[in-house]
Protein backbone atom coordinates (compact mmCIF):
# COMPACT_ATOMS: atom_id res chain seq x y z
CA UNK A 1 0.00 0.00 0.00
CA UNK A 2 2.84 2.43 0.79
CA UNK A 3 4.62 1.76 -2.45
CA UNK A 4 1.37 2.06 -4.43
CA UNK A 5 0.22 5.35 -2.80
CA UNK A 6 4.46 6.48 -3.41
CA UNK A 7 4.10 5.62 -6.93
CA UNK A 8 0.92 6.97 -6.98
CA UNK A 9 2.22 10.66 -5.90
CA UNK A 10 5.20 10.49 -8.22
CA UNK A 11 2.52 9.85 -10.99
CA UNK A 12 0.54 12.65 -10.00
CA UNK A 13 4.06 14.97 -10.02
CA UNK A 14 4.37 14.15 -13.16
CA UNK A 15 1.51 15.22 -14.85
CA UNK A 16 1.35 18.68 -12.60
CA UNK A 17 4.92 19.51 -14.26
CA UNK A 18 4.32 18.13 -17.45
CA UNK A 19 0.93 20.55 -17.51
CA UNK A 20 3.16 23.12 -16.36
CA UNK A 21 4.20 26.53 -18.37
CA UNK A 22 7.62 26.05 -20.34
CA UNK A 23 8.86 29.13 -18.62
CA UNK A 24 9.36 26.84 -14.94
CA UNK A 25 11.76 24.86 -15.94
CA UNK A 26 14.04 27.66 -17.20
CA UNK A 27 14.68 29.65 -14.60
CA UNK A 28 15.18 33.62 -16.36
CA UNK A 29 14.59 31.94 -19.26
CA UNK A 30 18.35 30.52 -19.62
CA UNK A 31 18.50 27.62 -21.65
CA UNK A 32 14.77 28.01 -23.01
CA UNK A 33 15.55 27.53 -26.42
CA UNK A 34 16.89 24.21 -25.79
CA UNK A 35 12.97 22.78 -24.70
CA UNK A 36 11.85 19.69 -27.33
CA UNK A 37 8.65 22.42 -27.19
CA UNK A 38 10.09 25.54 -28.15
CA UNK A 39 10.21 26.75 -31.80
CA UNK A 40 12.34 29.84 -31.91
CA UNK A 41 13.25 32.45 -29.67
CA UNK A 42 14.90 36.01 -29.98
CA UNK A 43 16.68 37.61 -26.65
CA UNK A 44 18.83 40.40 -28.68
CA UNK A 45 21.70 39.57 -26.93
CA UNK A 46 24.73 39.10 -29.77
CA UNK A 47 24.56 42.57 -31.17
CA UNK A 48 22.48 44.38 -33.37
CA UNK A 49 24.77 42.62 -37.00
CA UNK A 50 23.49 38.98 -35.76
CA UNK A 51 20.02 39.81 -34.60
CA UNK A 52 19.25 41.86 -38.28
CA UNK A 53 20.75 38.77 -39.97
CA UNK A 54 18.27 36.77 -38.73
CA UNK A 55 15.73 38.37 -40.57
CA UNK A 56 14.08 38.28 -44.41
CA UNK A 57 13.00 42.60 -44.18
CA UNK A 58 14.31 44.81 -41.78
CA UNK A 59 13.15 48.46 -42.07
CA UNK A 60 14.90 51.19 -40.24
CA UNK A 61 17.92 49.52 -38.64
CA UNK A 62 19.15 53.16 -37.91
CA UNK A 63 16.73 53.41 -35.40
CA UNK A 64 17.10 50.27 -33.32
CA UNK A 65 18.73 50.33 -30.57
CA UNK A 66 20.11 47.62 -27.65
CA UNK A 67 19.19 48.47 -24.40
CA UNK A 68 20.29 47.34 -20.70
CA UNK A 69 16.48 48.21 -19.30
CA UNK A 70 15.09 44.30 -19.16
CA UNK A 71 11.85 42.57 -17.93
CA UNK A 72 11.93 41.50 -14.42
CA UNK A 73 13.60 37.94 -14.14
CA UNK A 74 15.64 38.59 -16.83
CA UNK A 75 19.15 37.70 -15.64
CA UNK A 76 21.66 39.78 -18.66
CA UNK A 77 21.57 41.13 -21.90
CA UNK A 78 19.87 43.28 -24.25
CA UNK A 79 16.32 44.45 -24.93
CA UNK A 80 15.58 45.92 -28.53
CA UNK A 81 14.03 49.53 -28.89
CA UNK A 82 12.40 50.48 -32.10
CA UNK A 83 12.22 54.67 -32.35
CA UNK A 84 10.84 56.34 -34.41
CA UNK A 85 11.15 60.16 -35.58
CA UNK A 86 8.78 62.99 -36.67
CA UNK A 87 8.59 63.96 -39.75
CA UNK A 88 11.42 61.41 -40.39
CA UNK A 89 10.20 58.16 -40.31
CA UNK A 90 7.31 55.58 -39.30
CA UNK A 91 9.27 53.38 -36.86
CA UNK A 92 10.90 50.06 -38.11
CA UNK A 93 10.38 46.30 -38.33
CA UNK A 94 11.73 43.22 -38.33
CA UNK A 95 10.13 40.09 -40.26
CA UNK A 96 10.85 36.82 -40.48
CA UNK A 97 9.74 33.68 -42.50
CA UNK A 98 10.23 30.46 -41.11
CA UNK A 99 10.52 27.27 -43.50
CA UNK A 100 8.43 25.03 -44.10
CA UNK A 101 6.65 26.56 -40.78
CA UNK A 102 4.43 25.28 -38.38
CA UNK A 103 1.25 23.24 -37.62
CA UNK A 104 -1.28 22.82 -35.26
CA UNK A 105 -0.77 24.76 -32.30
CA UNK A 106 1.73 27.93 -31.48
CA UNK A 107 2.24 29.87 -28.58
CA UNK A 108 3.99 32.90 -28.96
CA UNK A 109 5.27 34.69 -25.47
CA UNK A 110 7.22 38.09 -25.60
CA UNK A 111 7.93 41.18 -23.30
CA UNK A 112 6.99 44.87 -24.50
CA UNK A 113 7.66 47.98 -23.36
CA UNK A 114 4.82 51.02 -24.37
CA UNK A 115 5.47 54.97 -23.65
CA UNK A 116 2.48 57.06 -21.72
CA UNK A 117 4.09 59.63 -24.31
CA UNK A 118 2.52 57.85 -27.36
CA UNK A 119 -0.77 57.86 -25.58
CA UNK A 120 -3.49 58.64 -28.55
CA UNK A 121 -0.92 58.01 -31.12
CA UNK A 122 -0.89 54.03 -31.55
CA UNK A 123 -1.33 52.52 -34.63
CA UNK A 124 0.16 48.93 -35.20
CA UNK A 125 2.53 48.20 -32.37
CA UNK A 126 3.71 44.76 -31.14
CA UNK A 127 4.79 41.33 -32.36
CA UNK A 128 2.38 39.81 -34.92
CA UNK A 129 2.52 35.75 -36.26
CA UNK A 130 0.86 34.12 -39.05
CA UNK A 131 0.88 32.40 -42.01
CA UNK A 132 1.28 33.15 -45.86
CA UNK A 133 0.51 30.67 -49.24
CA UNK A 134 2.73 30.92 -50.66
CA UNK A 135 5.23 31.57 -48.00
CA UNK A 136 6.67 35.33 -48.57
CA UNK A 137 9.89 36.97 -47.09
CA UNK A 138 8.48 40.25 -46.48
CA UNK A 139 5.28 41.02 -44.70
CA UNK A 140 1.42 40.91 -46.61
CA UNK A 141 -0.86 42.34 -44.07
CA UNK A 142 -3.24 43.28 -47.15
CA UNK A 143 -5.30 45.41 -44.83
CA UNK A 144 -8.72 45.60 -46.04
CA UNK A 145 -9.40 42.55 -48.24
CA UNK A 146 -12.04 39.94 -47.32
CA UNK A 147 -11.66 36.29 -47.29
CA UNK A 148 -8.26 34.41 -48.67
CA UNK A 149 -9.07 31.36 -46.38
CA UNK A 150 -6.22 29.56 -48.49
CA UNK A 151 -3.81 32.34 -48.36
CA UNK A 152 -3.45 34.20 -45.34
CA UNK A 153 -3.84 34.09 -41.49
CA UNK A 154 -2.66 37.30 -39.19
CA UNK A 155 -2.74 37.35 -35.62
CA UNK A 156 -1.85 40.63 -33.53
CA UNK A 157 -2.63 41.20 -29.80
CA UNK A 158 -1.08 45.10 -29.90
CA UNK A 159 -2.15 48.35 -28.01
CA UNK A 160 -5.37 50.08 -28.79
CA UNK A 161 -6.05 53.40 -28.19
CA UNK A 162 -9.47 54.89 -27.03
CA UNK A 163 -12.03 53.68 -29.53
CA UNK A 164 -15.93 53.35 -29.29
CA UNK A 165 -16.19 50.12 -27.93
CA UNK A 166 -13.61 50.89 -25.05
CA UNK A 167 -12.34 54.13 -24.57
CA UNK A 168 -9.69 53.35 -23.03
CA UNK A 169 -6.09 52.39 -23.86
CA UNK A 170 -5.75 48.51 -23.94
CA UNK A 171 -3.71 45.83 -25.38
CA UNK A 172 -6.44 43.38 -27.64
CA UNK A 173 -6.52 41.18 -30.77
CA UNK A 174 -6.35 42.35 -34.03
CA UNK A 175 -7.01 39.47 -36.80
CA UNK A 176 -7.29 38.68 -40.12
CA UNK A 177 -8.10 35.03 -41.38
CA UNK A 178 -10.65 33.86 -44.47
CA UNK A 179 -14.37 33.71 -42.15
CA UNK A 180 -13.37 37.40 -40.75
CA UNK A 181 -16.39 39.73 -40.93
CA UNK A 182 -16.05 42.91 -42.65
CA UNK A 183 -16.80 46.81 -41.91
CA UNK A 184 -18.94 48.61 -43.10
CA UNK A 185 -18.53 49.02 -47.51
CA UNK A 186 -17.36 45.57 -47.45
CA UNK A 187 -13.99 46.21 -46.43
CA UNK A 188 -12.09 43.83 -44.08
CA UNK A 189 -9.51 45.12 -41.10
CA UNK A 190 -8.32 43.47 -38.32
CA UNK A 191 -11.34 41.65 -36.17
CA UNK A 192 -11.72 42.95 -32.24
CA UNK A 193 -12.57 39.59 -30.18
CA UNK A 194 -12.67 41.12 -27.15
CA UNK A 195 -15.65 43.91 -26.84
CA UNK A 196 -18.34 44.50 -24.62
CA UNK A 197 -18.88 44.93 -20.92
CA UNK A 198 -18.82 41.21 -19.97
CA UNK A 199 -15.26 40.32 -20.60
CA UNK A 200 -12.97 44.02 -21.47
CA UNK A 201 -9.47 44.17 -21.95
CA UNK A 202 -7.85 45.61 -18.68
CA UNK A 203 -6.80 49.46 -19.14
CA UNK A 204 -3.32 49.60 -20.17
CA UNK A 205 0.07 50.33 -17.94
CA UNK A 206 2.62 52.24 -19.81
CA UNK A 207 6.36 52.83 -18.83
CA UNK A 208 6.56 49.52 -17.35
CA UNK A 209 7.12 45.57 -19.01
CA UNK A 210 4.00 43.87 -19.88
CA UNK A 211 4.08 39.97 -20.46
CA UNK A 212 2.16 39.18 -23.33
CA UNK A 213 1.17 35.63 -24.60
CA UNK A 214 -1.48 34.36 -27.42
CA UNK A 215 -2.08 31.14 -28.91
CA UNK A 216 -3.70 29.91 -32.13
CA UNK A 217 -4.65 26.44 -32.83
CA UNK A 218 -5.11 25.62 -36.62
CA UNK A 219 -8.33 24.19 -37.82
CA UNK A 220 -8.12 20.62 -38.69
CA UNK A 221 -9.19 19.47 -41.52
CA UNK A 222 -9.56 22.42 -43.33
CA UNK A 223 -13.34 22.60 -43.69
CA UNK A 224 -13.47 22.45 -39.85
CA UNK A 225 -14.50 25.32 -37.43
CA UNK A 226 -12.16 23.39 -34.65
CA UNK A 227 -9.87 26.66 -34.61
CA UNK A 228 -8.72 28.27 -31.48
CA UNK A 229 -7.49 31.26 -30.23
CA UNK A 230 -6.15 32.64 -26.42
CA UNK A 231 -4.75 35.23 -24.52
CA UNK A 232 -3.02 36.03 -21.92
CA UNK A 233 -1.20 39.04 -20.00
CA UNK A 234 1.01 38.77 -17.21
CA UNK A 235 0.22 35.16 -16.88
CA UNK A 236 -3.44 36.43 -16.59
CA UNK A 237 -5.75 34.31 -19.03
CA UNK A 238 -8.05 37.38 -21.18
CA UNK A 239 -9.69 35.44 -23.63
CA UNK A 240 -10.25 32.29 -25.14
CA UNK A 241 -12.57 31.08 -28.25
CA UNK A 242 -12.63 28.61 -29.87
CA UNK A 243 -15.89 26.18 -31.39
CA UNK A 244 -18.95 26.77 -28.80
CA UNK A 245 -17.52 29.53 -26.81
CA UNK A 246 -17.79 32.13 -26.15
CA UNK A 247 -20.96 33.29 -25.87
CA UNK A 248 -21.99 35.85 -28.09
CA UNK A 249 -22.66 38.37 -31.20
CA UNK A 250 -21.11 40.25 -34.25
CA UNK A 251 -21.37 43.60 -35.25
CA UNK A 252 -19.21 44.20 -38.17
CA UNK A 253 -15.74 43.00 -37.34
CA UNK A 254 -16.39 43.30 -33.66
CA UNK A 255 -17.21 40.36 -31.57
CA UNK A 256 -19.37 41.22 -28.46
CA UNK A 257 -19.50 38.69 -25.56
CA UNK A 258 -22.35 38.11 -23.80
CA UNK A 259 -24.01 35.26 -21.56
CA UNK A 260 -26.82 35.52 -23.06
CA UNK A 261 -25.59 35.73 -27.11
CA UNK A 262 -24.65 32.47 -29.16
CA UNK A 263 -21.82 30.00 -28.59
CA UNK A 264 -19.26 31.24 -30.76
CA UNK A 265 -18.69 28.90 -33.91
CA UNK A 266 -15.01 28.73 -33.79
CA UNK A 267 -12.30 29.67 -36.25
CA UNK A 268 -11.99 28.10 -39.80
CA UNK A 269 -8.47 29.56 -40.04
CA UNK A 270 -7.65 27.63 -43.35
CA UNK A 271 -9.11 26.27 -46.06
CA UNK A 272 -5.93 25.39 -47.70
CA UNK A 273 -3.73 22.67 -45.71
CA UNK A 274 -0.73 24.53 -47.11
CA UNK A 275 -1.53 27.45 -45.22
CA UNK A 276 0.27 27.00 -41.25
CA UNK A 277 2.03 29.48 -39.41
CA UNK A 278 4.94 30.70 -41.06
CA UNK A 279 6.31 33.99 -40.04
CA UNK A 280 6.85 36.70 -37.34
CA UNK A 281 6.57 40.50 -37.61
CA UNK A 282 8.23 42.63 -34.88
CA UNK A 283 6.26 45.82 -35.94
CA UNK A 284 6.51 49.04 -34.39
CA UNK A 285 4.36 51.43 -37.10
CA UNK A 286 3.99 55.02 -35.45
CA UNK A 287 2.86 56.64 -38.13
CA UNK A 288 0.51 59.58 -36.94
CA UNK A 289 2.17 63.08 -38.34
CA UNK A 290 1.17 64.69 -34.81
CA UNK A 291 2.83 61.97 -33.03
CA UNK A 292 6.30 63.19 -31.02
CA UNK A 293 9.31 61.19 -31.24
CA UNK A 294 8.70 57.43 -29.72
CA UNK A 295 9.52 54.11 -29.14
CA UNK A 296 8.73 50.31 -28.51
CA UNK A 297 10.85 47.80 -26.34
CA UNK A 298 10.99 44.49 -26.77
CA UNK A 299 12.35 41.18 -25.03
CA UNK A 300 12.23 37.35 -24.57
CA UNK A 301 10.25 36.25 -27.70
CA UNK A 302 9.95 32.87 -27.28
CA UNK A 303 7.55 30.47 -29.94
CA UNK A 304 6.19 27.24 -28.62
CA UNK A 305 4.09 24.43 -29.17
CA UNK A 306 3.17 25.00 -25.37
CA UNK A 307 2.13 27.29 -22.88
CA UNK A 308 5.65 29.11 -22.51
CA UNK A 309 4.18 31.94 -19.66
CA UNK A 310 6.10 34.83 -18.14
CA UNK A 311 9.88 34.56 -17.44
CA UNK A 312 10.13 32.16 -14.12
CA UNK A 313 12.38 34.62 -11.96
CA UNK A 314 15.29 32.97 -9.69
Amino acid sequence: MIMKAFFSGIFLLMIIFSSGQISDKYPNDIGIENDPDVLYVEMFDDGLSNIVSRYNDVQNQDGMVLEKDLPPGSKDGFSLKLTSIQGKNNGGHLYRNFSPGFDSVVYLRYYVKYPESSKGYFHHEGVWFGGYNPPTKYASPQAGRCGMGDKRISIAYEMMDSNRIHPYPHIGTYIYWGDMRNFPNNVCYGNLMQCGDYNPPKAAVFDEWTCVEIMIKLNNPVSAYNGELRTWINGEETGYWGPGFPKGSWTWGNFFIEPNGKPFEGFRWRTDENLNINWIWLEFYHDDPKAADSYMQLDHVVMAKKYIGPIKEN
